[in-house]
């Protein structure tokens, strides 16, 4: 059996904090957070609303960036890229199902869920079963 203790976790998370300004008030979502993910793990996000779950998927995507600490997925730091890299980096290593569906309307389930790969130019058969076999199993 591989040795466990010596993978690099797939994502990093160290010291992450993240403000919200709203008008004169200041509210902290996430303090301090830090976690690692080794590949192929599953993990959830528990908490009520307003919890700091849907900031922590944005941070860890790249959408958006922490006040304070870093972010390191599968050994890029997130926090050290701009926007146009951060945004390079998420169309060619992240999936993100958003909690509004943010899909085309003029598109098939299947056209949307085979647009990212279209976007990166990957139109292999293998990247393409890859796909719809992630769409069956949901």
């Amino acid at each position: 059996m591989p040795d466990q203790g010596t993978t690099e976790p797939l994502v990093r998370l160290h010291g992450l904090t993240k403000t919200y300004r709203e008008g004169e008030h200041e509210r902290t979502v996430l303090r301090g957070v830090d976690a690692a993910i080794a590949p192929g793990a599953l993990v959830v996000l528990l908490g009520r609303s307003g919890s700091g779950k849907s900031t922590l998927l944005n941070l860890i995507s790249g959408i958006d960036r922490p006040d304070a600490g870093e972010v390191v997925v599968d050994g890029t730091n997130l926090t050290r890229l701009d926007e146009q890299a951060r945004t390079r980096f998420r169309r060619a290593h992240i999936g993100f199902v958003f909690q509004a569906f943010n899909l085309i309307p003029t598109l098939t389930v299947e056209e949307n869920v085979l647009l990212p790969l279209e976007l990166n130019g990957r139109n292999d058969p293998a990247a393409r079963q890859r796909a719809l076999a992630f769409l069956d199993e949901v």
